[in-house]
């Protein structure tokens, strides 16, 4: 992406400072936005990434500092408040309403009390703004139904229904495929070409010098630099976020795989996959490429019992093993990780 050219912030952090009992969270934090800039915020865990959004949401308030819009300090009481200013945040787990339609989680925020709801004029209206993105979604379907990265375009849609002008990514991407963070750069273009200013916060610092104009680190609450991207290295990011070099960083440790522990051979479920064969070593780390639709997560879900396998077999420390379940395969050593920790990894009273 060609970058911004900067002119007069729309958005500014003035020496913001925010204290929570003996925890300095904040210490004297400034960040400026420009329209249409796609400003990377990064920083290690604890860094003060969380609170600093927080509090351009409304979500908090700061102890000391300003923030100004337009250049006219504004204070940013709640989140109504932040909304009417046309700040948005998304996070890395989407807030929707699985059990509404596409449409109305796109004007949620728009409902008026004691107002018939034209469904026929909200349809009509989502699609325009999902149309504006590139996006092709039923607005009709329930969200339930959305894979993570259409929920991801649909928290974005519900900003852009609100006039949004700042838009805050949190981790954006740490769920996504590389299909799927495609998709959404190329959203988050269409939103640059429009003037909103985003706030970008990720980890993966290939996505920074991909779309960012311009980096802002902070370490320990603190501000510590701003710089174009262009003037920024891996190297001197990770720096600024960690206080010394880093030497090494990613060395590998040599390992001599020990005995075969898991063989899957020709296993196949119809309709989903068929023929897969692998070993998986003691000590080892087996990966699975492919793209979105290879039917990676099925084999998982076979290995585990949750939609187990029709044919082929399964030999768990050299001995044949049948799962039907994920409590069989949790009584023979099997666990598994859900790519949607919030719908299908947690459990709620």
């Amino acid at each position: 992406m060609a970058p911004a050219p900067l002119g007069a912030p729309i958005l500014e952090i003035r020496s913001v400072s925010k204290r929570f009992g003996s925890t300095q969270a904040l210490d004297g934090v400034s960040l400026a936005l420009q329209p249409g800039e796609i400003h990377a915020l990064l920083g290690e865990n604890g860094a003060g990434k969380s609170t600093l959004i927080k509090i351009m949401t409304g979500v908090q308030q700061p102890d000391a500092g300003d923030i100004l819009v337009d250049g006219q300090p504004v204070r940013i009481g709640s989140a109504l408040d932040g909304q009417a200013l046309g700040i948005a945040a998304i996070y890395q787990e989407p807030m929707i309403f699985p059990d509404l339609s596409v449409a109305e989680n796109v004007f949620i925020a728009h409902r008026d009390r004691g107002r018939i709801v034209d469904r026929r004029q909200m349809h009509r209206d989502a699609q325009a703004v999902l149309d504006r993105l590139g996006v092709r979604l039923d607005v009709g379907q329930p969200a339930r139904g959305l894979t993570l990265a259409e929920q991801q375009t649909l928290e974005i849609a519900k900003a852009i229904s609100l006039r949004v002008r700042f838009l805050i990514m949190d981790e954006p991407t740490a769920s996504l495929s590389a299909h799927e963070v495609r998709s959404l750069f190329r959203i988050i273009a269409a939103l640059r070409r429009e003037g909103v200013a985003i706030l970008f916060i990720s980890h993966r610092m290939e996505e920074v010098f991909e779309i960012a104009d311009r980096v802002t680190v902070l370490r320990d609450g603190r501000w510590i630099s701003t710089r174009p991207v262009s003037d920024v290295t891996p190297e001197l990011a990770i720096r600024d976020m960690v206080g010394r070099v880093l030497e090494d960083l990613f060395r590998r440790t040599p390992t001599e795989p020990g005995e075969v522990v898991l063989d899957v051979r020709d296993l196949g479920r119809d309709g989903a996959f068929s023929g897969v064969s692998f070993t998986v070593r003691a000590g080892e780390v087996l990966g699975f490429a492919g793209l979105v639709g290879a039917r990676r997560t099925d084999v998982g879900l076979a290995l585990f019992g949750i939609a187990p396998a029709d044919t082929g077999e399964v030999r768990l420390d050299g001995q044949s093993i049948t799962v039907t379940s994920p409590q069989q395969a949790l009584e023979r050593g099997i666990a598994y990780t859900t790519e949607d920790r919030r719908e299908l990894g947690l459990i709620f009273p």
